[in-house]
């Protein structure tokens, strides 16, 4: 136990060295992919027993090359269907897993990230029509309502420019704002749909393909990922490429999925930057010279109090609790709970933060380990505070630290925002 703690002394101290001001760092290398892999490292999708396979048959190889052009295209790239189907078709595959292991093959090849690549794997889906015979418990007046709903969209329906997954959703996006049994009988409405000569045939087909592969369900598609790594990228074009494992692994908490998917799947672009701001901020608090409180009299001379190192630690602890607080009871996010982790995930996907830094958080095995108690972790937490004060380092009041505390404190409960402490800073 005393070697470990002296271990995470050290990676502690380490990361107090950090330096705020912007360094020298490597451009991204040119890609004409938008969903190029920039940030996550080895892919969970590709699994061992999957792996052998991809290799032969797409790395290096001609076909990886016809697979490059694909996801290359502008005119296709923002629909995975149309990808799908333009890999399927270059490639002459006919089945799913064939379809999954040329996905996998971009994703071998880094020309795209996990996000993309499961994104297209769940395009690829061959599940299609079940039984023709539907419920239905709408009545005929419901009935109306909802086709004269199709009768807007069909333009959209019909205009093979735009993406088929796009058009379905906001077909049933308009479906639910008219009535939530619209949805239960999305399979009725587009049979019904067909025989009133609403839509054609083909358009019926391409309705009950996205209904059988819940498209409506699907929490990202891949033009809005696009749209949001467009915008990340412009606003920071000299991100290099790094990994850390904490935000690119799945599976590593609650949630199946990665915490950086999972950041994507819940915020846009101006969300992202948002939060990352937050942890922006804190990192030049944390470099500030002094943190003082200026106390203006009546008729008399001002005071000004400058905070101690441990006071100015606090002081921005808490001022970071209370952003986060306010963030999440504003209507920025749309009523979604931005966690701490999101704010640290979205500050290393802008670049912010660094695949080390992460990396040395995710190495403080006490905060992590899942048989110890909160309790546990937090008395773990103030004897480290304690040697390190011991030893005559500076006080502790680094990065690492508060990202430390703060998940601390995450883990303490999961309960809303308390207006009475999170809104306040004393």
């Amino acid at each position: 136990m005393f070697m470990k703690t002296k271990l995470i002394i050290a990676t502690l101290c380490s990361s107090l060295m950090f330096n705020l001001v912007a360094s020298e760092i490597t451009p991204l290398l040119s890609s004409d992919s938008p969903y190029r892999n920039l940030r996550e490292g080895n892919s969970h999708l590709i699994t061992s027993h999957k792996e052998d396979d991809v290799v032969r048959l797409y790395k290096d190889t001609p076909a990886l090359e016809s697979l490059r052009k694909i996801i290359n295209d502008k005119t296709i790239n923002r629909c995975a269907t149309k990808v799908v189907s333009a890999i399927q078709k270059e490639l002459s595959l006919s089945s799913e897993d064939e379809t999954e292991l040329a996905i996998l093959g971009l994703r071998l090849d880094d020309s795209i990230d996990d996000i993309a690549a499961g994104i297209l794997i769940k395009a690829a889906d061959s599940n299609f029509l079940s039984h023709p015979i539907a419920k239905n418990d709408l009545t005929a007046e419901e009935e109306t309502k909802a086709l004269d709903i199709y009768k807007t969209k069909i333009a959209d329906l019909q205009n093979k420019t735009l993406c088929s997954e796009d058009t379905y959703r906001a077909l049933v996006g308009k479906l639910n704002e008219g009535s939530y049994k619209f949805i239960k009988n999305l399979k009725h409405l587009n049979k019904l749909a067909l025989d009133k000569k609403i839509i054609k045939e083909n358009d019926f087909k391409t309705l009950e393909r996205m209904r059988a592969k819940k498209v409506h369900e699907w929490p990202i598609t891949l033009s809005s990922y696009r749209s949001t790594l467009d915008t990340v990228a412009k606003n920071f074009p000299t991100r290099k490429k790094e990994s850390a494992k904490l935000v690119t692994e799945a599976g590593r908490f609650k949630n199946k999925t990665s915490l950086r998917q999972g950041l994507y799947e819940k915020f846009n672009a101006t969300q992202i930057i948002l939060l990352a701001n937050v942890v922006k901020s804190l990192k030049k608090r944390l470099e500030a010279k002094d943190i003082m409180i200026h106390i203006n009299y009546v008729d008399q001379e001002s005071e000004i109090i400058s905070l101690s190192p441990m006071e100015k630690f606090r002081f921005i602890l808490k001022l970071l609790r209370k952003e986060l607080a306010l963030i999440n009871n504003s209507t920025i996010i749309n009523g979604r709970q931005a966690t701490f982790l999101d704010i640290i995930t979205a500050a290393y996907e802008v670049g912010y933060i660094s695949a080390d830094e992460i990396d040395q958080f995710a190495a403080l095995e006490e905060i992590w380990n899942p048989k110890k108690t909160t309790k546990e972790k937090v008395m773990v937490w103030v004897k480290l505070f304690g040697g390190v004060a011991s030893v005559l380092l500076p006080p502790p009041f680094g990065f690492l630290s508060v990202m430390a505390i703060m998940l601390i404190d995450q883990q303490v409960s999961e309960a809303p925002v308390n207006p009475d402490s999170d809104f306040n800073l004393m």
